[in-house]
């Protein structure tokens, strides 16, 4: 599947997810970011996991994802997410809307040092996808980027524990928006695809045998890819409920 296709389908996805009004089990839940023990009756247990890895450095991927507050890697334009304390801090929740979705996500891990690896976990509260019909909760929803290849590259794995009113179909859609925020990562520095390790190497050495110094990361992106119509979405997710029903 191609980028861009792959980009639209999550971001359609996240436009689509919104939590329950007033009279939902999970109204607590939502307006606080807590979550309750275990799975609640009706949900399943699941788990999803995303190993990717990117042809930057360490510090290039920092720039892009080392602000908890802005996300516009993962879909959300610049300063549209609100903290309810320091960012970059244990319990501290963002607060996003997208499209009439509400999300509250709230830290539980943050560890960045400077030569990595980045950890970053935290809950996701309750959110529905009802053209997918299903719902869904996290109580750990982690990131790991961890240098690689003596520092030229960078690998991140991506993982959710989640309950769900259906384990197959959620850990469907999570995977496809934790595959596309990652991929976004690497297209914000320059697009590059990661091969091996050696292929790196070479492509930063020029000919005379003195190392290149890659460039400074690119500007922070504001728009342009991942632009879907309501039709658009609905088809992809009633494609994807299809296909896993």
């Amino acid at each position: 599947m191609k980028f861009n296709s792959v980009l639209s389908f999550s971001v359609a996805i996240i436009q689509a997810a919104a939590q329950g009004g007033s009279s939902s089990p999970f109204a607590i839940f939502n307006q606080t970011g807590r979550l309750p023990d275990g799975c609640v009756d009706g949900y399943q247990a699941g788990t999803d996991t995303v190993l990717f890895t990117v042809p930057y450095t360490y510090q290039q991927v920092l720039s892009i994802i080392g602000s908890y507050q802005n996300i516009t890697w993962s879909g959300s334009p610049p300063n549209t997410v609100t903290l309810n304390g320091t960012d970059n801090t244990v319990g501290t929740a963002r607060t996003y809307d997208i499209a009439g979705a509400h999300v509250i996500e709230t830290i539980t891990v943050y560890e960045k040092p400077a030569s990595g690896p980045y950890e970053e976990i935290h809950t996701l509260a309750p959110l529905t996808i009802p053209a997918a019909n299903v719902s869904f909760y996290g109580d750990y929803d982690g990131t790991t980027a961890t240098p690689v290849c003596n520092g030229a590259a960078t690998a991140f794995n991506l993982t959710i524990d989640f309950c769900a009113t259906n384990a197959t179909v959620a850990a469907s859609v999570l995977h496809m928006i934790h595959l596309t925020d990652v991929q976004t990562v690497g297209v914000f520095l320059g697009g590059k695809n990661f091969s091996t390790c050696a292929a790196i190497n070479s492509t930063s050495t020029e000919s005379n045998g003195t190392t290149v110094t890659m460039g400074a990361p690119a500007a922070t992106f504001t728009g342009g890819v991942g632009v879907v119509s309501a039709s658009g979405f609905v088809v992809s997710i009633a494609v994807l409920a299809a296909m896993l029903l």
